[in-house]
């Protein structure tokens, strides 16, 4: 906050970037120009404050050993994989995964195996931390926070590198997207 702070004032004394800059528009009028300068500085920093997401520390650690495996095979609801794998981000273009490794449902229970490379589980973890931890425009924020709470855990066991014959991590969550479903207890009146 102190470097807007030292922006908004290097703007608002700077008579002649602003009469040289806004001429045009304001003539020699500086203290509009030193304004409209001062409020512009003022948008840059609360556009740029509203659009951080506050990623918790080891993030870059766990997409560092995300992308050291293989293969990671998740055990979710379908309908809760196509709801977190996108961040529908609003000021740079949207991540997705599209086409996981593989992805096999039973219609039966609606339960999937997701099958992602490790770069995709790379995109996967930026997607559910943007959804998660206050990106600008995120989405179903409960939901990628269920997954990532799940999911961070098991990463951050991984040794990275993994040998060449561990297994692939297999990471089961039960997060729904369904609506949550109570019986009101019956009461009696008189």
């Amino acid at each position: 906050m102190s470097e807007a702070v030292r922006i908004l004032g290097r703007a608002m004394r700077s008579e002649s970037a602003a009469s040289k800059g806004v001429s045009g528009m304001f003539g020699r009028n500086v203290h509009v120009a030193r304004l409209c300068a001062a409020v512009a500085a003022v948008g840059v920093v609360m556009l740029s404050a509203g659009c951080s997401v506050k990623s918790p520390e080891q993030q870059a650690s766990r997409e560092h050993k995300a992308a050291t495996v293989p293969v990671f095979k998740l055990h979710m609801m379908k309908d809760l994989w196509t709801r977190t794998n996108s961040d529908n981000a609003t000021w740079s273009t949207p991540i997705t995964v599209d086409k996981p490794k593989s992805l096999t449902e039973d219609p039966a229970t609606g339960m999937a195996v997701v099958e992602l490379t490790g770069a995709q589980m790379v995109d996967y973890l930026k997607i559910l931390d943007f959804n998660a931890h206050g990106g600008a425009g995120a989405h179903d924020e409960s939901l990628a926070t269920a997954v990532y709470d799940v999911v961070a855990p098991v990463i951050d066991t991984i040794q990275a590198p993994p040998s060449p014959d561990a297994p692939a991590p297999e990471i089961t969550i039960k997060a729904t997207t369904g609506p949550a479903t109570s019986t009101p207890a019956l009461t009696t009146t008189k």
